[in-house]
């Protein structure tokens, strides 16, 4: 199946966001598919003491993820109110499921005001930065793609992937 061209560049960054979340990245497995299956125990396990755990970057990238939007919609913020890489309050089952629907969530509600946006405000400077929307757009894109990269080799880490019977 051939994908459709966007209409526009921001209409572009909103597929892009998509694709990199979703699935059918260009780069790789897409972030859900990677926290797919996690045990809280693996997100939250340290592989490398210098390292994040997969939780942490959840919560970071939902973090940061929510501070574009709000940019977005005209918030002149220097970083997330929770925090660059908000603690983790609670290491169990259901604080892992809540972690991944709120980056689900920021992620979408992100993708949403993206789509929505004209392609005048690309031009925009952001509120209380020295960039464009446009430049902002394209580090979202890449923040995402690296922290899905570091995931990618954390739960290769944590969650080896099992060997066929022979």
């Amino acid at each position: 199946m051939k994908a459709e061209l966007p209409v526009s560049e921001a209409a572009d960054f909103a597929a892009q966001l998509r694709v990199i979340h979703e699935g059918d990245a260009w780069h790789g497995p897409a972030l859900r598919d990677l926290l797919s299956g996690l045990s809280p125990a693996q997100a939250a396990s340290r592989p490398f003491s210098q390292a994040h755990s997969i939780w942490e970057l959840v919560l970071h990238l939902a973090a940061w993820e929510k501070v574009f939007r709000r940019r977005l919609a005209g918030a002149a913020l220097h970083e997330p109110e929770e925090g660059d890489f908000p603690p983790i309050a609670n290491f169990t089952p259901a604080a892992w499921q809540a972690a991944l629907a709120h980056l689900e969530n920021v992620h979408e509600e992100l993708q949403r005001a993206v789509a929505a946006l004209p392609e005048s405000a690309l031009e925009q400077i952001v509120p209380g930065r020295p960039y464009t929307v446009r430049f902002m757009l394209q580090s979202a894109v890449r923040h995402h793609v690296y922290h899905a990269g570091q995931i990618a080799l954390l739960k290769k880490a944590v969650a080896p992937p099992v060997a066929p019977a022979l």
